[in-house]
């Protein structure tokens, strides 16, 4: 009777054992997850995930000592199955850039976030400090006026428009940025910015 007992108490505790381990493996693994979600590298850089302002990451410029941190809304992971159709690099070399637009397109606030995130970046005396002006290109409230015919080696242009498909391409010294939907061209916005910063490969 008692070996009876000794082998139902050895194999409960076993069965507990095989549980509690368990346990521990699946919450070290959501731990993992959940760090993965919020910080993470992508590419030799680091990745910070922030619920106000998107994501943060760290660069190294002109091999300083102490990174500095530039904050962009998308995740880059997500931004991949963005296309870039030429060489959008050629924007590191110009003088001048406007990030144009239709106002008569009827776009909101939204494609305004996309100019933004590209004049943070671009504009940054700490990054490659090249001035970023809003053009329309069109006539509106006496706005300036730049289309893709004015760009040239010097004056870059960045076309912000919606379409069927959402990608960015090179036509000359214009690059065209396009979304099938605003919240898309927010997206692709930051796809150029990352492929500006080399995180991402064109």
């Amino acid at each position: 009777m008692q070996q009876q007992h000794a082998r139902i108490l050895r194999a409960t505790l076993l069965i507990f054992g095989v549980l509690l381990v368990a346990l521990i493996f699946f919450a070290l693994y959501w731990q993992q997850q959940q760090t993965s979600d919020i910080i993470f590298n992508y590419n030799g850089f680091r990745f910070q995930r922030d619920q106000a302002i998107g994501y943060k990451v760290q660069l190294y410029i002109n091999n300083q000592a102490v990174p500095v941190s530039i904050h962009l809304r998308e995740d880059p992971r997500t931004l991949e199955n963005i296309p870039i159709i030429g060489d959008a690099q050629i924007l590191r070399q110009k003088k001048q850039i406007y990030v144009t637009l239709d106002p008569f397109a009827n776009l909101t606030g939204k494609t305004t976030i996309g100019a933004l995130e590209i004049d943070a970046i671009i504009d940054n005396p700490y990054l490659f400090n090249i001035p970023v002006s809003s053009a329309f290109t069109k006539p509106y409230l006496n706005s300036t006026v730049k289309t893709c015919n004015d760009a040239t080696v010097q004056e870059g242009i960045i076309l912000l428009q919606t379409g069927e498909t959402t990608h960015i391409s090179v036509s000359d010294e214009c690059i065209i940025i396009q979304g099938a939907t605003e919240e898309d061209i927010i997206r692709a916005s930051d796809r150029l910015v990352y492929t500006l910063l080399n995180i991402m490969e064109s």
